[in-house]
């Protein structure tokens, strides 16, 4: 039991003072810059397949963005929709002149999702360009408070995007408020550690990274395929000349829709998971970490008496708070913590289920086309 005991309190320990540093990176802005008074040509990508539902939303949302729509360009990107899709943009484009549809040429290449963004890139007029998805809707401050971060040597900047609330009415609510705050407790560790000097990743529905990075690194042509495409670009910048800086600021949140059944939501991680396995040995490390945390934390109240079993959970809580809390200050979003024991239940099945999933199935599903990471490293 000393030993166990022993292995319990370095794990909490670590985790305590690594979630502590996380939140003061969340608090520690990167320095901003006063915008020029003529203001850069910015493109809007958003890539879409089979939208109908959603694109409209995002577009909605983008018209009403603080930018000058001189110095502006919206390209929808649409990788074979079968649905109306194309003809809800088209209807867009004829009455806003800014916005444009691309219909990706499916014979390149590249695969999936970075195709469609490629190839709007290559078209954009853009020095910056900014990523969103269909499923989003952005804020007003987006564009111009984002371009406050970039100063001369950064390549790229995050932002937070979080599953927005259903109606309260709905008794599905607690499962949307759950995403939220698995999403919130990810992309703050993200934004801790960039804050602290250490980007790790983020998340390719709030992108912005300035055309001339993307050209450097040869964009996707230049990356193998991943069913995480976010993730495989930014880890090309992350070993660039480019800084990443990510933020965790209500002015550059937006919001995306939330997933409708626990179905969804397990293939979800499991593409996340999957695309992970491309990670370097620090996500490596910090997957192990958490693992092995919510691993020891369960043992104990088998091999510890109550009270230090409890004690040990009890840290493991207010490491995650000690995430959670000041993100979701930061986005006035604090109304979420009434879901936060759940959040917990849920991760801890997300944590043991994981290794299993992506040890029988390499196997994903994104808008009705399968990918076999395997088959497809190994074309």
């Amino acid at each position: 039991m000393t030993v166990f005991w022993g292995l319990c309190v370095a794990l909490l320990a670590y985790y305590f003072v690594q979630s502590a540093l996380f939140c003061v990176g969340i608090f520690r802005l990167p320095k901003r810059r006063e915008l020029p008074s003529e203001l850069p040509f910015a493109s809007v990508v958003v890539a879409a397949r089979n939208e109908e539902e959603n694109v409209a939303r995002v577009l909605d949302s983008l018209l009403r963005v603080d930018y000058p729509r001189e110095r502006l360009e919206i390209i929808v990107s649409d990788g074979a929709s079968t649905d109306r899709t194309t003809e809800i943009v088209e209807d867009y484009a004829k009455r806003h002149a800014f916005i444009k549809l691309h219909r990706v040429d499916q014979n390149r290449k590249i695969r999936g999702k970075a195709n469609a963004i490629h190839q709007a890139v290559e078209r954009a007029k853009g020095e910056f360009i900014f990523l969103t998805d269909a499923d989003c809707q952005v804020q007003p401050t987006w564009i111009k408070e984002t371009l406050r971060f970039f100063r001369d040597d950064v390549g790229l900047v995050c932002g937070v995007t979080i599953p927005k609330e259903l109606d309260k009415t709905r008794r599905d609510d607690w499962f949307s408020a759950t995403q939220a705050l698995d999403w919130c407790y990810i992309l703050g560790v993200s934004s801790g550690r960039a804050s602290m000097g250490f980007p790790i990743g983020g998340i390719g529905n709030n992108f912005c990274f300035r055309k001339k990075t993307y050209e450097e690194i040869g964009g996707y042509e230049n990356l193998r395929f991943s069913v995480t495409e976010d993730f495989s670009l930014f880890q090309a910048i992350l070993k660039s000349r480019w800084k990443i800086v990510f933020p965790t600021l209500y002015e550059t949140r937006n919001f995306t829709e939330p997933l409708h059944s626990i179905a969804d939501l397990c293939a979800q991680k499991k593409r996340w998971t999957l695309g992970g396995l491309d990670a370097s040995a620090v996500h490596a490390f910090l997957a192990a970490l958490m693992f092995l945390v919510h691993l020891f934390t369960i043992l104990a109240f088998f091999f510890l008496p109550l009270p230090l079993a409890l004690g040990l959970m009890g840290t493991k809580f207010l490491s995650d708070l000690l995430i959670l809390v000041p993100v979701l200050l930061k986005l006035r979003e604090t109304r979420f913590l009434w879901h936060f024991l759940l959040f917990e239940a849920y991760y801890y099945a997300f944590v043991f289920s994981a290794p299993f999933v992506i040890l029988f199935s390499r196997e994903v599903r994104w808008k009705g086309v399968a990918y076999d990471l395997i088959k497809e490293r190994s074309a």
